[in-house]
């Protein structure tokens, strides 16, 4: 029972992390390459970016996919704790990359 709910706190640490980083992803992006001509390294939202569809994907549909992660934590969400932690340290990765490479 303990185990199952250092798991929760741990998601509830990461879901946020990648919520909130996907926020500032999106405004670099924004920044980056829609207004600064840089272009985008990622191949499968490269096509997404400068239309309404990108800003549906990064604000709407991101954000319901981890507030489904949390909902679905008891059965989904165990199984997919590795994942979720990849993802928050590629963030993690990818800000301070952009961080240090476009803003400082």
């Amino acid at each position: 029972m303990a185990r199952t709910h250092v798991r929760y706190r741990i998601l509830l640490f990461y879901l946020p992390v990648i919520g909130v980083f996907n926020g500032l992803d999106f405004v670099a992006t924004q920044v980056l390459v829609v207004q600064g001509g840089h272009f985008e390294l990622n191949p499968f939202m490269n096509w997404l970016i400068g239309t309404p569809y990108f800003a549906l994907y990064k604000l709407v549909l991101v954000p319901i996919g981890l507030l489904f992660l949390w909902f679905v934590r008891k059965t989904l969400a165990p199984r997919y704790l590795v994942w979720v932690k990849l993802t928050a340290g590629v963030y993690i990765v990818l800000m301070v990359y952009n961080w240090m490479v476009f803003y400082s």
